[in-house]
């Protein structure tokens, strides 16, 4: 009898522990009493301390906070976003357990996250390895996209998935870098509102949105900030006591343009303007720092903070260095500065060039590969019945020079063409002084008819740089990488490069619109009696070249940007996208040196041999 009754009383306790409300603790004194970092999510592994990045203490507290519904974070890179996303799902495993959903912008990236970030935290956390499983095959309460524990589950969805969007209900929601989410699930409508509408039973339910902005007027996460409590991060001035957020405006630098280093840094008071360095800015950071607020919510409290408030792996002195290398890299490096160091969304000016002035802007080479060029690209685009072939110069900051564009003409079923391309793409071209130059990228389109012969034609010919291309264009406002990865998964194995169109046009389009000679900037052949091939840049070219445009479209009610013709041939675009691709590809280092030109040897006297002369025949 004894026994029942102590059996009675332990059943009664546990189900006592599962309704009573947990003691009241938030997100940031859960992680500092129970958070492990592993070796995979930091490098300083060990017991998670909130004092080392103070800023992500009150969004936790945020979330955590009751009377709060929504928390909005528009944030740059390295300021712990992840790690503020982790805490908030081990709060809600193990000290007030619900169920929670997890959206990244695919499913391949929410696999990556479940597997390299979640896993690891379970892992190495002892509070949360006691609830969690190992990983079993065959257990299907954790596997990659669901995990469960006591009074919950972790759902991982992709938000290009319907599939995964449509679990049962949730409490709470985490949606990461929503700025890169499709404008559409398949066809069930905005990922953002399918994994919301999943929350509508609780009264307790909780929104976390999470994302460094892209273009101003497409981007979710600064229309939802706008729609908050708007805080930055503030920290007093060092002479006069004003609190103020950190401004890329008020920065102030000396760069040494010979080392490419940044020698000083301060950022001015806009109160007084005094001008103090970022460790006295920092002084007594987590004592003295604090969120302030633009207006006030009943509901949603929105934070921004930008990569000058970072403290780990972060400093002033290389974000100068790398707006710097911005400034020289032209626009799309300026777009990816803007979006992710300052978290502030890229506005994007009307993409459309007149072909009429590239037409006018051709000059007098003094040589088939004009001065200023480090390296050659070539890129091929494959039609039915022809080959075009466009030859790029590239020299410091993407700057480019067209060197020869070149057309086969051939039924490309038959084996002429495919020889003369081979023999094209093997010539060489000089500069004035002499020296020569070969492509160091060449890709060929893979689209279209001929798939396999791209494919089978490149696969031998890998030795020679020559690789097969995929365009990847969705159309529908997501944003593809540029160099969007390689896949082997062909009959050949031939490794094909995986390029992302829009981003590559809207990266040509700024380009064509800068003045020539500046970093970045187009430049174009007039015909010339030594380079007659410069006469197949003519207005037709230029006309192909600017044959799209940038257009706003709406979906589901949310606006998007879309390429759309405006004529039927767009062959030369789609070539400079692809040069784009090659030369980025390398990697390029536009500060090394040619190789000493060839100088002209006289004859030998009579009876003499002449002496042998290493010359490096490319670069």
């Amino acid at each position: 009898m004894n026994a029942q009754r102590k059996q009675t009383f332990t059943l009664l306790r546990q189900a006592i522990q599962l309704v009573k409300p947990p003691e009241p603790l938030s997100i940031a004194e859960w992680a500092d009493q129970h958070r492990v970092l592993s070796p995979e999510d930091s490098s300083e592994k060990g017991p998670w301390r909130t004092s080392r990045s103070p800023f992500q203490k009150v969004p936790m507290e945020a979330i955590s906070d009751p009377e709060v519904e929504s928390v909005v974070m528009m944030w740059g890179a390295q300021l712990g976003k992840t790690a503020v996303q982790l805490n908030t799902i081990g709060y809600y495993t193990g000290h007030d357990p619900a169920p929670i959903m997890v959206v990244q912008p695919d499913l391949v990236v929410a696999k990556d996250f479940s597997k390299d970030r979640l896993a690891p935290m379970y892992r190495d956390s002892p509070q949360l390895a006691k609830l969690i499983t190992k990983d079993k095959s065959r257990d299907t309460s954790n596997t990659i996209l669901y995990k469960s524990y006591p009074g919950g589950r972790v759902n991982i969805a992709g938000a290009n998935s319907p599939a995964s969007l449509a679990s049962k209900p949730i409490r709470v929601v985490i949606a990461d870098e929503i700025d890169r989410f499709p404008v559409s699930a398949g066809k069930e409508g905005d990922p953002v509102s399918l994994a919301t509408a999943r929350t509508d039973t609780f009264y307790n339910k909780k929104l976390v949105f999470v994302s460094t902005p892209t273009i101003k007027g497409m981007s979710r996460i600064e229309k939802l900030y706008e729609d908050s409590t708007k805080e930055e991060w503030c920290v007093p001035c060092p002479s006069c006591e004003e609190y103020q957020p950190f401004k890329w405006g008020q920065i102030k630098f000396e760069y040494d343009e010979e080392t490419s280093d940044c020698i000083k840094v301060e950022m001015a008071c806009k109160h007084c303007g005094t001008l103090h360095p970022e460790h006295e800015w920092k002084h007594d950071y987590a004592e003295r720092g604090k969120w302030i607020a633009g207006k006030k919510h009943a509901t949603t409290r929105g934070f921004h903070l930008n990569s000058l408030a970072g403290t780990i792996n972060v400093t002033w002195k290389k974000l100068v260095n790398d707006w710097m290398k911005a400034q020289r890299g032209g626009s799309q490096l300026l777009k990816t500065f803007i979006n992710t160091k300052l978290a502030e969304t890229w506005e994007e000016k009307g993409q459309k060039v007149e072909h009429e002035v590239l037409l006018n802007r051709r000059e007098m080479y003094q040589a088939r590969v004009p001065t200023g060029v480090r390296y050659l690209t070539a890129a091929v685009d494959t039609q039915d019945t022809r080959f075009e072939i466009d030859v790029m110069g590239w020299g410091k900051g993407y700057s480019s020079w067209r060197v020869q564009r070149h057309i086969i003409v051939g039924d490309l079923n038959q084996q002429q063409p495919w020889d003369e391309l081979d023999e094209f793409l093997a010539r060489t071209w000089k500069d004035a002084e002499g020296r020569t130059f070969r492509p160091v990228r060449i890709l060929i389109d893979s689209g279209g008819h001929h798939t396999l012969k791209v494919y089978k034609f490149c696969k031998p010919r890998q030795g020679r740089n020559i690789y097969a291309l995929k365009g990847e264009e969705k159309g529908d406002g997501t944003e593809t990488p540029l160099l969007n990865g390689i896949s082997t998964n062909n009959v050949v194995n031939a490794t094909v490069i995986r390029v992302g169109v829009s981003e590559g046009k809207a990266t040509v389009f700024a380009s064509l619109k800068l003045e020539p000679g500046k970093p970045g900037s187009c430049r174009f052949p007039l015909p010339h009696p030594d380079n007659p091939d410069a006469f197949v840049y003519d207005e037709e070219y230029f006309m192909q070249l600017t044959a799209e445009q940038l257009v706003t479209r709406y979906k589901e009610g949310l606006p998007y940007t879309v390429w759309v013709k405006t004529r039927v041939r767009n062959e030369a675009l789609d070539l400079a996208v692809y040069n784009r691709a090659a030369i980025e590809m390398i990697n390029p280092n536009f500060d090394l040196p040619l190789p000493n030109p060839v100088k002209v040897r006289e004859a030998p006297a009579k009876g003499k041999k002449p002496k042998k002369k290493n010359v490096p025949s490319s670069i």
